[in-house]
């Protein structure tokens, strides 16, 4: 095993830090500190195959390559153009850049830093061997990121290549798919435990569920997908990465309740259908057609769920539609636990229920919270946790 370390970062969705940080550690790496959004640690090779391979909760994984101080646009090409980047890639494969400025006089703006970057990379292989690499800015063999902070630049490429969130089990989408790393977010955060059934409600194309079931047999969350960034590195190792796979895959286990998916909407059942099946998972997963108002479960469980709200998907007399969410909740899912995202605050108020915890996510660009209601069979009522109403509201 090579046991060198490397410097990475891995990033996530707002809200979803903590569990990426267990991740790490639970994964072993070190010296993590953390960033926006995200983690700095240092780890060996076969870490970083096992984190986009496992990964629950990361975006991006980027390994740092490069990291000097300048002082103009020529000392800049210069220190580019010193590295060697035929370690990552030859020149028969493909390139892009990706930059990112905070505070910089020299560079106004991503895009200059970006074709500076690139023209250094160029001139390195031209120099060396004639010849360059093309530019690819879907699909390159080596993706890197220049992140510019006043006169210090750090230089990385990207491991994933696509966002870690492409699991590749969706191939039917729905009007307002949810981000598959969210989806896992919020069931990670929702604390499930795996000791009852799980409910989606309003399931849609069946993101949420697929997520759930993943996590309920410890299927690693890029069992379904073809292809990482470092595929297409000089230094790709296939048997380590195909251990890393065959190590995964024997932590299997095997999940005895049931996981419930309801749509009113046959188009979304017919969505989330063809996901399951492509996923595998339709015999772990049960979907049924119904209305959430008329819910009614054989037993106290799990549910969570993505009710649309005006920003993400329109909906008529939208605060009434919230009234009635909480009234079913309040009536028919005594003795269950109820998450919802909502991206609306007078909507997820026009509930009309105390929460007992509240955790503010990013939904897309969308301010939105992760809202928990316990509906309570005997005289206890709705309380709640101030530990998790952190976020200034009343």
């Amino acid at each position: 095993m090579n046991d060198q370390l490397y410097s990475y970062t891995f990033k996530t969705l707002s809200g979803l830090e903590p569990l990426l940080e267990r991740e790490l550690i639970d994964a072993g790496a070190e010296e993590i500190s953390p960033v926006k959004r995200g983690f700095c640690f240092k780890g060996n090779e076969e870490l970083m195959y096992k984190l986009n391979y496992t990964s629950r909760y990361g975006i991006r994984l980027l390994i740092e390559v490069l990291r000097f101080e300048f002082t103009n646009k020529e000392d800049f090409l210069k220190q580019v153009k010193a590295f060697e980047w035929d370690t990552y890639i030859s020149t028969d494969k493909t390139m892009a850049v990706d930059a990112v400025v905070t505070t910089s006089e020299l560079f106004k703006n991503s895009h200059f830093a970006e074709q500076l970057t690139k023209d250094g990379i160029v001139d390195f292989f031209r120099n060396r061997y004639g010849l360059r690499p093309a530019v690819d800015k879907e699909f390159p063999d080596m993706l890197v990121n220049a992140y510019i902070n006043g006169n210090v630049c750090v230089m990385s490429v990207d491991s994933s290549g696509d966002s870690l969130h492409k699991r590749g089990y969706r191939i039917a989408a729905h009007v307002a798919p949810l981000n598959e790393v969210l989806a896992a977010g919020i069931v990670g955060l929702s604390g499930w435990n795996m000791d009852c059934d799980f409910v989606d409600p309003m399931c849609g194309s069946g993101t949420i569920l697929i997520e759930a079931a993943m996590l309920a047999n410890n299927i690693p969350a890029g069992f379904y997908r073809k292809r990482y960034g470092f595929m297409g590195w000089q230094t790709f190792k296939p048997a380590m990465f195909e251990r890393v796979k065959k190590e995964a895959s024997e932590q299997g286990i095997e999940f005895e309740h049931r996981i419930i998916g309801m749509d009113r909407s046959d188009d979304s059942l017919r969505s989330a259908q063809r996901n399951i099946i492509n996923a595998k998972l339709n015999k772990d997963i049960e979907l049924k057609s119904g209305n959430f108002f008329e819910i009614e479960l054989d037993e106290p469980s799990f549910l969570v769920f993505n009710p649309p709200y005006d920003a993400r998907m329109p909906i008529e007399n939208s605060r009434e539609y919230y009234e009635k969410i909480g009234d079913t909740i309040k009536n028919k899912l005594k003795g269950s636990t109820t998450w919802m995202i909502v991206g609306n605050e007078d909507l997820w108020k026009s509930i009309g229920l105390k929460t007992s915890k509240k955790i503010p996510l990013l939904n897309g660009m969308i301010e939105s919270r992760l809202l928990c209601f316990e509906s309570y069979s005997g005289s206890k009522r709705y309380t709640e946790n101030p530990e998790f109403t952190n976020d200034g509201e009343e």
